[in-house]
């Protein structure tokens, strides 16, 4: 008895009845399922079972000669452990700063008090109603992890039964935009605008200026071909050494009113677009862009739209003028 059970079966070796009497530890497999479903999924979680499992199945398979799986049991411990590192890394970093990154602006913003507005010149009250401030979030996925915010300026142009029309610059509302006249207009950004009242609305890209121009059209109802803006009576007169001012939400200090002049009257080109560019050494910051700039009577002249680096220049930005706007825009209505 004891001699037959020690034979080999004809044809195996030793090693072949060893595999034969042995089993795949569970825990090992499903280490390595878990530790794999975890780089997309939440590894924090999956993660920690992984590696709990393998090393499980580690500590039996070696006090167990007639169970395998250890080269399984390793591999999901080794992927399990990234997946709790690069989690905590995404929980820790990446996720506190979205968030914060995504509601502080709506958070610190306050709205111009209607006792300090009504008080204000005409020309600047009339400004502060017509800016908005706005908050655009870019959403990715996993959402969580990765919306952003980005915030900006804007001037109401015409309403019509609570619709709106607002001018602003493509950049501010399209996270997507490089200036680029191929640049497709990025569908993971959702717009809410904020007025004056302390009222908010959800808004649309309604129109973007051709040939990469950094100009745009935002509403917020489903007709904004109803909604007249003014058209200028006549060309503004305006020279260099005016005094003008913007209305704006500079770094989120919404509503916020600078003054200063212009220092230059300069052309340029976007494509074919000829272009009058406003010079100004009026404060701009990260926030007034898509703001307006108006002369002392409130008159508005141009959209603010860039600024020079701070760290190598101050007072020098720069605005598209509403007489530009108007034509782009015109010739390709009529178009």
């Amino acid at each position: 008895m004891d001699d037959y059970t020690s034979e080999t079966l004809p044809g195996k070796g030793t090693d072949s009845v060893r595999n034969l009497a042995t089993r795949l530890h569970p825990f090992a497999l499903w280490s390595l399922i878990l530790a794999l479903l975890g780089i997309p999924l939440m590894g924090l979680i999956t993660g920690v079972i992984a590696v709990i499992l393998a090393g499980i199945a580690i500590t039996q398979i070696a006090a167990n000669p007639y169970l395998h799986g250890r080269k399984l049991a390793i591999a999901g411990l080794a992927i399990g452990l990234a997946d709790v590192v690069l989690w905590v890394f995404l929980l820790g970093f990446a996720f506190p700063r979205s968030v914060h990154t995504a509601y502080k602006s709506v958070e610190q913003f306050t709205f111009p008090s209607a006792n300090f507005l009504e008080r204000a010149p005409e020309s600047i009250r009339r400004a502060m109603e017509l800016n908005v401030f706005f908050v655009v979030e870019r959403r990715g996925w996993p959402a969580f992890l990765h919306n952003e915010s980005l915030t900006g300026s804007g001037i109401i142009l015409g309403q019509n039964e609570g619709e709106y029309v607002i001018l602003t610059n493509r950049h501010v509302v399209d996270p997507a935009f490089n200036g680029d006249q191929t640049s497709k207009l990025d569908q993971r950004a959702f717009i809410t605008i904020y007025f004056h009242d302390g009222t908010n609305k959800k808004g649309y890209v309604w129109w973007t200026a051709p040939e990469g121009l950094d100009l745009a059209l935002v509403a917020t109802g489903p007709n904004p071909h109803g909604i007249p803006f003014p058209e200028l009576q006549s060309t503004p007169d305006f020279e260099i050494g005016d005094r003008v001012f913007t209305v704006g939400n500079p770094h989120e200090l919404s509503w916020s009113y600078a003054e200063g002049a212009i220092s230059g009257i300069r052309e340029s080109s976007k494509g074919s677009i000829q272009l009058k560019i406003i010079q100004t050494q009026t404060p701009i910051n990260q926030g007034n862009s898509g703001g307006g700039l108006y002369l002392e009577d409130g008159t508005l002249i141009g959209i603010v739209s860039w600024t020079k680096d701070k760290s190598q220049a101050e007072g020098i930005s720069f605005a598209i003028t509403y007489e530009d706007f108007l034509a782009v825009y015109n010739r390709e209505k009529a178009e």
